[in-house]
């Protein structure tokens, strides 16, 4: 009978301890701040917060004036940032012809890099050059 009491409180302590590891997830943290290219506010764009390790959530939100906020997980991102503005000529069906002109190297071909930190807020600066 006591060896019977042992491994019930033996497994009700892994149990605890399994379910208390679990409560130990990643948090949602606010990323916001400021994108400029060529030291131009980016009007309006797109910026992704992808995991380094390709495992997790992406976090993305839309750049408008040159400021973003969304929530991503803590971790190392890779940063994906992108933003077209109209053409002189229409597209072929004769809607506006939206160019892309952020270079590949901050999008397809990212170079960028940060570190979410489990802390409420995280704030970065992107100064985009060509």
């Amino acid at each position: 009978m006591d060896i019977h009491r042992k491994r019930i409180a033996l497994l009700i302590g892994l149990g605890l301890i399994v379910s208390l590891g679990g409560c130990n997830t990643a948090s949602e943290i606010t990323v916001k701040g400021t994108v400029t290219f060529e030291g131009t506010p980016v009007e309006t764009g797109e910026i992704l917060f992808i995991p380094a390790d390709g495992t997790g959530p992406v976090g993305a939100g839309p750049i408008t004036n040159g400021e973003f906020s969304f929530i991503a997980t803590p971790g190392e991102k890779k940063v994906e940032i992108t933003a077209n503005r109209v053409g002189d000529k229409p597209a072929p069906d004769g809607l506006p012809n939206y160019i892309p002109y952020i270079p590949a190297k901050y999008n397809t071909q990212t170079t960028l890099t940060k570190t979410v930190e489990n802390k409420a807020e995280n704030v970065y600066t992107f100064d985009l050059k060509k």
